[in-house]
């Protein structure tokens, strides 16, 4: 047995005589596979289900490394929330069970910088919190900026926009710099064995690493990754390599360049140029509020979203991008790119001879100066470098007018992740994948083919719950509820939704409350929720009346409670215990390809001699099914029901499918009151 096996198995033999530790064979064995697959620089992808304990799995073999073979680990979940979690709860608890001969292994916690808090804008904006705030904070970000300062969380919110950490900063030559907690977390994590993270940090690093002649990005150098919730990865990587030209975006550019103008202002004073140097920034000013006019009007006049262009061409001549490109709107589109992209360059351009011509008179002067506001000025020409490559995708990309919201936007996204991944993460590192929802059909071969990943060992381990006692499966029969895609062709929606408000008020009857439904549209779940006749002793909230953290603490807190929600709360919502008994997965979550990438990626696969349908639209169904049903079971003490509201279940041939995804133990029943008898509910 390997010294690192030693270690492994050690810790869990101290684990197990924790107050409340349930020992679980399989917790160990995927803690010994990670343990090898360090070791001897392998790739894995394990579907390690909810319970199972995955977070010390994981971390346990990380610590074992560092300790014996000096490894850095980089540990990356998907979401800010996961992330701390593990470095508040789990890595505490697995640091805890080592007995360390000499310095224990150096740990350390970086998520983006724009979740942390500024202390330089702290002092401008709100200089009595400064003091306390800094006393207060561990890791100085936006968690604990809402915890710990007394406001209400209108104020709150008002107050984070100024003094989150922006974009772009001076670094070093911040008077700040020395306390800044973004920045002593990332020298921090250079230096670190474990590093806690999430995907798009580590995705951040990698583009920064790549365009690095040292090859090294925010993370340093680093052994190993391991990769939680990597059934998010793919959604990461498509934010991560996306580009979009927007009002927000503009808006951040204006931003910057008065943040530039600032540090240069006192300087330009001494010189006796603040006068031409606040007419240079106006003018910036003036032209970028011309273009968001613009972008306004381009947006207006076009009325409608389509593709402007794609690559490979294999793409861009499919029948399918065709009729739906907007070949109308590529010159205004390029003419506005084009307005932002030499705006951004003439004022960089501006600033840097006035710099020079500053250089000649006081060189003493000006050199902390122009220092200070180099990440500016690159920031703002690679936005302007940004916007012509809207017009010249690489790889398999789409390049598109849309909207954000209410607002038009240009932007183009990544739709052929695996071959920038394979660069970017899977041929840079070894690695090991974790998610309670990896596979699909018994297999990776989905995640394989999303994201590129080339795991040489897979496993999927059995879960530790006992679905059979402690859940059951509702389906209504058949003629309960319309079928939902020919209610919509035929316009009888209303007819639907009053069907599923029926049967969603027997549930939560029937459950008592306790009731998650999880819907795909916005649309819908209003109008379900608007025919739902209200009932005081079983309070009903939506997503849509509340922010997500304030909507998810009032369901938890209430036991008679329900909830609708959105995409968020079908993967990574936790609330253990008795206040969720039932998850109703009110539709089965097909995308439908009407937005540009969508619609680029379904001519892709068809390029590639595959069925959109089969190799993407109903893998992510299952994989959307299996993440929301995921939500019931939390702990072994939960009992509860999944009910599938969706008639095609029953109807058409995917159906069976999709529920073969779920726990396979799992009773069947076509009445709710005899599905929640089975689990005992009461």
């Amino acid at each position: 047995m390997s010294s690192v096996s030693k270690l492994v198995e050690g810790a869990f033999a101290r684990l197990a005589s924790k107050p409340g530790y349930v020992e679980r064979a399989d917790q160990l064995q995927l803690s010994l596979l990670i343990a090898d697959l360090m070791g001897q620089d392998g790739r894995g992808a394990f579907e390690a289900p909810t319970g199972l304990g995955k977070s010390l799995a994981a971390l346990i073999p990380a610590i074992s490394h560092a300790i014996i073979s000096k490894k850095r680990t980089v540990v990356a979940t998907y979401t800010n929330v996961l992330a701390e979690q593990y470095w508040r709860k789990d890595l505490p608890l697995a640091m805890s069970l080592f007995e360390f001969e000499g310095e224990p292994p150096k740990t350390e916690f970086l998520i983006g910088r724009q979740r942390y808090v500024c202390l330089a804008a702290l002092d401008e904006h709100a200089p009595d919190l400064l003091d306390n705030f800094q006393h207060v904070a561990e890791l100085g970000i936006e968690t604990e900026f809402r915890e710990r300062i007394a406001r209400s969380s209108r104020d709150l919110t008002q107050l984070w926009s100024k003094v989150s950490t922006p974009p772009v900063c001076p670094g070093r030559l911040c008077p700040a710099y020395e306390d800044c907690f973004y920045y002593n977390a990332r020298k921090r994590a250079e230096k670190a064995q474990i590093v806690i993270t999430n995907h798009s940090v580590v995705l951040t690093d990698a583009i920064l690493a790549r365009a690095s002649v040292e090859d090294q990005g925010n993370l340093g150098k680093y052994d190993f990754l391991i990769l939680d919730e990597a059934h998010d990865f793919a959604q990461a990587a498509t934010n991560s390599l996306e580009f979009e030209l927007s009002e927000s975006k503009l808006s951040g550019l204006v931003g910057v360049a008065a943040r530039m103008e600032k540090v240069l202002l006192p300087l330009a004073d001494l010189m006796g140029d603040a006068s031409e140097l606040n007419g240079h920034c106006r003018g910036f000013r003036e032209r970028i509020d011309r273009a968001q006019v613009d972008l306004k009007g381009y947006g207006l006049t076009l009325g409608r979203t389509g593709i402007l262009c794609a690559a490979p061409a294999e793409i861009s001549d499919h029948p399918q991008v065709k009729s739906n490109g907007l070949p109308e709107g590529i010159p205004g589109a390029q003419r506005l790119a084009e307005q932002i992209s030499d705006s951004c360059e003439a004022f960089v351009k501006g600033i840097d001879l006035r710099i020079e011509r500053w250089r000649g008179v006081n060189p003493e002067a000006t050199k902390p100066v122009a220092d200070s506001i180099v990440n500016y000025g690159s920031f703002l020409r690679l936005y302007g470098i940004g916007c012509f490559s809207l017009f010249e995708p690489q790889g398999v990309a789409v390049s598109y007018a849309g909207r954000n919201g209410q607002d038009p936007m240009l932007r183009q996204d990544v739709i052929g992740l695996s071959e920038p991944l394979r660069e970017l993460v899977w041929n840079r590192v070894p690695y090991v994948c974790l998610s309670a929802t990896l596979a699909l059909d018994g297999a990776f071969d989905f995640f394989r083919r999303t994201v590129g990943a080339q795991p040489e060992f897979e496993e999927i381990l059995p879960s530790p719950f006992d679905y059979r006692s402690q859940a059951s499966l509702y389906v209504p029969k058949v003629g309960v509820i319309p079928d939902p895609s020919v209610a919509r062709k035929e316009g009888f929606e209303a007819g639907y939704w009053a069907a599923l408000a029926k049967e969603l008020t027997q549930i939560i009857t029937a459950v008592r409350g306790r009731t998650l439904a999880l819907f795909h549209s916005r649309k819908e779940m209003e109008a379900v929720y608007e025919r739902m006749v209200p009932n005081p002793d079983l309070p009903l909230f939506i997503q849509s009346k509340f922010g997500v953290g304030t909507v998810g603490e009032k369901f938890r807190s209430n036991t008679s409670s329900s909830l609708f929600a959105l995409r968020s709360f079908w993967t990574g919502f936790d609330a253990p215990g008795e206040t969720l008994s039932c998850v109703v997965l009110v539709r089965v979550p097909f995308e439908v390809p009407i937005d540009p990438p969508q619609i680029a990626r379904t001519a892709y696969l068809q390029t590639l001699g595959l069925d959109p349908f089969m190799h993407h639209s109903l893998p992510n169904a299952k994989m959307m099914m299996r993440q929301g049903a995921g939500r019931l079971i939390r702990q072994a003490e939960d009992r509860g029901v999944i009910a599938l509201l969706d008639p095609r279940l029953r109807t058409k041939r995917y159906g069976e499918d999709i529920i073969g995804n779920l726990p396979s133990e799992m009773r069947m029943f076509d009445d709710v009151y005899d599905a929640v008898a089975w689990v005992g509910l009461d």
